[in-house]
């Protein structure tokens, strides 16, 4: 297996390897060479410097089963200078002799590869491509498209530098970078997109593999730097808003894994076969990360006893969908089971169609947060805690309803976000209350300590409430504070942080007269 996002399989028929230009100066297979000489491996105890020829490495892809993406030598390259033409030969007429793999090889020596093209034979599973990721390798580009091979690709990993005049004429795939680990060089965007331009130009599938570290991103809080996203890499991998995923090589296009819901595309995350709970009739479920995200992940604990009881008991509460306009089945429940099933490869999984008739994806964000609060014995805190994680959703909905009911065109009413949480979780207004001042006190051991269900949110609550009176006592002669707030959803964040006590909406007249004598912090909107 592989890490490498753009393959399936390794195959390391040489390994050492030479640094020749600037792109190798941080060589991760430098590093992993010296970590598994460490290890005692004794395929690496010559060290990175050695060029070393394994013939028995030679014959491995004759014992794979099923049909493999491989890259062929991850930890050296085939045409370095101290790689025997004869050996060169031997690796190739395993890859002519086993079509049902798809080889994809790298090198930096494009020079070495014009050499022996001729004289090798490029059968259809064979891909060949060069690194390029600086101008001064750009020259390589031509070299490629002038070989034998059938099928060409470049790696433009790590791209550190923006690169001009090029074109990618005789060229069929374009992989870009940027670089990770320690002393990774900066990627910038707009680089990436003259590339993916250049693609587009050219009509070259492209695939952006990853930023390489999170501070090289522009994206906040880009979904592909969670371990569980389908596109997730180092540092995130989204451009732009979107996964470039384009691969030839085992015929995936991240285009045609789009979903439509009212009116919006998603990436979609698993497709798989399930099977109706009542009639054994196969569907194809489809989950979004919109979705799959919503709801807390599980524990490591609880989702290890999960997958655990699925291994051994198959999946027993049937998976919920709806069907989506455009016909496809959305999984709306179960999406931790679903993940678990799929990890313990489990073939049948029931699933059951859900008859509700959803508006837009808030609605079913909302309903996945009701049932998890009807479907499990929750404690109050439990509830509260599910509920004022989709406060926004709830908020917006809430505004939303207002609006239909004909109260105004555009909804400048205060809504009551604690009131509309506590409708949620089936508690009092007063403990989402109590519960929030919690959750804004900073208090991250008596937070822990609440959600860890050490604490009640009463119990919680008074602590805090203590601890704001102490703090009183040690400021007895506070000046009157007032914050100009241009809204109250803003003057309520200040509230809920405990850097105001009170809000006072106004008409426009001048309260610091009015309570001038009041030592207090006062947030005031006009209106």
């Amino acid at each position: 297996m592989s890490s490498i996002e753009w393959t399936e399989q390794t195959w390391n028929p040489t390994t050492g390897c030479t640094k020749i230009s600037k792109e190798c100066d941080n060589c991760y297979a430098e590093v992993m060479s010296k970590r598994l000489k460490a290890m005692g491996q004794k395929k690496y105890d010559a060290g990175f410097d050695v060029l070393v020829e394994h013939n028995d490495s030679l014959l491995e892809p004759l014992k794979w089963i099923g049909n493999k993406t491989v890259f062929v030598n991850s930890m050296s390259d085939l045409f370095h200078k101290d790689t025997s033409f004869d050996f060169i030969e031997k690796v190739f007429d395993v890859m002519n002799k086993t079509p049902q793999h798809t080889y994809q090889i790298l090198t930096k020596r494009d020079n070495i590869l014009l050499e022996y093209s001729k004289k090798l034979n490029w059968t259809d599973n064979i891909w060949m491509g060069v690194s390029v990721g600086s101008i001064a390798s750009v020259r390589k580009i031509e070299r490629l498209a002038q070989c034998d091979a059938k099928n060409k690709f470049l790696s433009v990993e790590p791209l550190i530098e923006d690169l001009k005049n090029y074109s990618l004429k005789g060229i069929d795939w374009v992989i870009v970078g940027g670089e990770s680990g320690h002393g990774a060089r900066p990627i910038k965007a707009k680089w990436i997109e003259s590339v993916r331009q250049q693609c587009i130009e050219d009509t070259v599938p492209f695939f952006f593999k990853q930023w390489g570290d999170n501070k090289f991103n522009p994206i906040d809080n880009d979904p592909t730097l969670h371990k569980l996203h389908r596109y997730h890499s180092k540092g995130g991998s989204q451009l732009n808003g979107k996964s470039y995923w384009n691969n030839p090589t085992s015929n995936f296009d991240s285009d045609n894994h789009i979903l439509q819901l009212f009116e919006t595309e998603y990436e979609i995350m698993n497709e798989l076969d399930a099977k109706l709970l009542y009639n054994d009739e196969k569907v194809i479920l489809k989950t979004i990360w919109e979705l799959k995200s919503y709801l807390p992940f599980a524990e490591k604990i609880t989702y290890k006893a999960l997958k655990k009881d699925i291994q051994k008991n198959g999946v027993i509460d049937p998976i919920l969908y709806f069907k989506t306009d455009n016909g496809d089945n959305l999984v709306i429940e179960g999406h931790t089971r679903l993940r678990a099933a799929i990890e313990t490869k489990k073939k049948q999984i029931p699933c059951k169609k859900v008859n509700e008739k959803f508006k837009n994806i808030d609605e079913i964000k909302l309903w996945m947060v009701k049932h998890q609060l009807q479907r499990r014995n929750l404690s109050n805190t439990e509830k509260v805690k599910l509920a004022y994680n989709s406060r926004n959703t709830i908020e917006k909905l809430a505004k939303a309803n207002l609006s239909k009911a004909g109260k105004s065109k555009k909804v400048n009413n205060p809504i009551d976000t604690y009131d509309e949480i506590a409708k949620i979780a089936g508690v009092g207004r007063g403990t989402v209350a109590r519960y929030i001042s919690v959750i804004n006190s900073e208090n991250n051991t008596l937070v822990k300590k609440l959600h860890d269900g050490d604490l009640t949110i009463g119990s919680a609550s008074k602590f805090v409430t203590n601890e704001k009176k102490q703090i009183i006592k040690k400021q007895p002669d506070n000046k009157l504070s007032l914050v100009h707030f241009e809204n109250l959803d803003k003057a309520q964040n200040s509230l809920q942080k405990n850097e105001i006590d009170f809000i006072i909406i106004n008409n426009g007249k001048n309260v610091e007269s009015i309570l001038k004598a009041k030592n207090a912090r006062i947030g005031v909107i006009k209106i």
